[in-house]
């Protein structure tokens, strides 16, 4: 029952993401301003692109403090105690992962289609439009 309620929470989550876009009604600008962006703006990409930039910062900064909270339990905590060491070496492995995790995701991305790392993509590209040959990316 559990892995169903995940596999609709995620389709949910998924589709709300592709359809986000068309929330973005023009001449709207966004009241939160993401920390890293100059002000609200009334581009989806660029807002996309701003969230995007401060979830791998943040990503980084929890990775870089847990690799220290996990050396400081080995270091202070463990005293000697294989179980507590092998706790805190788990610890530093799993920020590791999470840091690689958020580096291949960027990578993926930037391979995928540069312009989705960067802030050059001022325009979800569309089936319609794309199959029209105007403004697809």
């Amino acid at each position: 029952m559990s892995l169903k309620r995940n596999k609709i929470l995620a389709f949910i989550s998924i589709t709300s993401f592709f359809v986000a876009s068309n929330v973005f009604a023009a001449g709207y600008t966004t009241r939160e301003i993401i920390p890293g962006q100059s002000g609200g703006t009334d581009d989806f990409m660029s807002y996309l692109n701003s969230l995007y930039t401060f979830g791998i910062g943040v990503a980084a900064l929890l990775a870089i403090f847990m690799i220290g909270f996990g050396a400081f339990k080995y270091t202070v905590f463990s005293a000697g105690n294989a179980s507590t060491m092998g706790d805190a070496k788990e610890t530093i492995y799993s920020a590791i992962f999470g840091l690689g995790l958020a580096l291949v995701a960027w990578l993926l991305l930037n391979v995928i289609n540069p312009d989705l790392t960067s802030n050059t993509m001022k325009t979800m590209p569309t089936i319609k439009n794309c199959l029209k040959k105007e403004n697809c990316n």
